[in-house]
C-alpha cells in the first residue's frame, strides 16, 4: 500500500481521462503545491450520489490514479490544473484530512482480457445510434464515426466518456475486473441511454 492525496469528486475518472480542475479552496491550493513538489499523483474518488461535500462524506472505493500534466496560476488567486489518468485504484483506509484528503490505496491491475471484440464492438456500434439520436435531437456531436482505441478495455473506456451516461454506471465500468464484464455494462448503459433519446424524439 501507498499513501497518495485524493481528490473526492462528483465525477468518475477513468484511465486516460483527462481531467481539468479549478482550485480554490486553501486545503487544494496546498495539495497542489505539493504535487509539483514531488511525483504530481493523486486520486480521484467518486463522491456517493446524495452527499454534497466530501469532507465526512461516502466515497467510492475504487478510483483512479491521476497524473498532473500541467497548472496555471490564475490572477483570482485560483489554480487551474490539468490531469491524466494513469491506471485504476483501490482505496483501503482514509487517513486524517490535515492537510488534505489522502487515503492509503493500492494499485489495481488492468482488466482481464478475453474474447471481447465482439462485444466492444456493439459497444461502438450503440455509440453511433446514440450519437445519431443526439444529432437528429439537435446535439452538436458531429456525423463522422468517433475513433476509438483498438485496444478493448481503452475503447469502452472512452465511449463512457463520450456519451451523458449515469455516474453510478460509469463507477460499475470502472471498477469491472474483466473488459467483457466493463462492456457489457457499457452496453447496458447505452441501451438505456437510446431507449431514452427515442422517447425524446417521439419513437
Amino acid at each position: 500500500m501507498e499513501t497518495l492525496p485524493m481528490f473526492p469528486l462528483g465525477l468518475v475518472a477513468f484511465p486516460g481521462s483527462v481531467i481539468p480542475l479549478r482550485l480554490f479552496e486553501a486545503r487544494y491550493l496546498t495539495l497542489h503545491r505539493h504535487l509539483t513538489e514531488g511525483s504530481g499523483e493523486f486520486g480521484i474518488v467518486l463522491i456517493e450520489r446524495g452527499v454534497a461535500e466530501a469532507d465526512g462524506g461516502k466515497h467510492f472505493s475504487t478510483g483512479s490514479v491521476m497524473q498532473l500534466v500541467g497548472s496555471t496560476d490564475l490572477d483570482d488567486g485560483t489554480v487551474m490544473a490539468v490531469s491524466v489518468g494513469t491506471e485504476r485504484l483501490h482505496v483501503e483506509q482514509w487517513l486524517d484530512d490535515d492537510p488534505y484528503p489522502r487515503a492509503r490505496i493500492t494499485r489495481m491491475p488492468a482488466p482481464e482480457r478475453g474474447p471481447v471484440e465482439p462485444t466492444v464492438d456493439r459497444c461502438r456500434q450503440l455509440l453511433e445510434r446514440a450519437l445519431a439520436l443526439a444529432s437528429e435531437l439537435g446535439s452538436n456531436v458531429g456525423t463522422e464515426r468517433p475513433d476509438t482505441s483498438s485496444d478493448p478495455i481503452s475503447a469502452v473506456y472512452e465511449i463512457a466518456r463520450m456519451v451523458p451516461i449515469q455516474e453510478l454506471d460509469q463507477q460499475r465500468i470502472l471498477e469491472a475486473n474483466a473488459v467483457s464484464d466493463a462492456a457489457a455494462f457499457l452496453n447496458e448503459a447505452l441501451e438505456g441511454l437510446i431507449t431514452v433519446l427515442r422517447l425524446r424524439l417521439g419513437d
